[in-house]
């Protein structure tokens, strides 16, 4: 197939207009695509046996994946330090702005940033500290006292809609 170069910059700039002002073709509504999986990464701090915090980095499996929540609480909290304290409850944060350093009991250190995914889990030990390097806003969103995150992170996505 021969194409010349008028019509492949002719194709381009209307692909471009399109694309700059938002134009689309017929579209029907419908939920949103399934993302691939293990994208979604969250930063897991729980308490081990021994009582000393840990961290890791836990890769979610599948989407999407309908959580049993209790709260949702948003914060904004001033630049500072949290001293060593334990996650009041099976909790997901979401850092919204700002900078956050987290330390882990076995002395291990973790940068949190804006659109971080956080789990707490440490309920019990000596638990963790936060440095708030920069005026914060999170989302934090507590859990029914009987998740299991791991099992959670590790399940097949639901076929059900969740989108209504």
């Amino acid at each position: 197939m021969n194409t010349d170069r008028r019509t492949v910059l002719a194709a381009g700039t209307v692909l471009t207009t399109m694309l700059a002002t938002g134009a689309r073709g017929q579209e029907q509504p419908h939920e949103p695509a399934k993302g691939p999986s293990g994208i979604m990464e969250v930063i897991h701090i729980y308490a081990g046996a021994d009582g000393v915090s840990h961290v890791n980095r836990v890769k979610v499996l599948g989407s999407p994946k309908p959580l049993p929540i209790e709260a949702v609480i948003a914060t904004s909290i001033a630049q500072g330090t949290e001293d060593w304290h334990r996650a009041p409850a099976k909790t997901f944060t979401i850092n919204v702005i700002g900078d956050i350093e987290g330390e882990v009991g076995d002395g291990t250190r973790v940068k949190i940033g804006k659109g971080d995914l956080v789990y707490l889990e440490d309920l019990t030990g000596k638990g963790h500290v936060t440095r708030l390097l920069t005026p914060v806003a999170n989302l934090f969103i507590r859990m029914k006292p009987d998740f299991d995150f791991i099992a959670w992170a590790n399940a097949a996505p639901t076929s059900q809609n969740i989108w209504g």
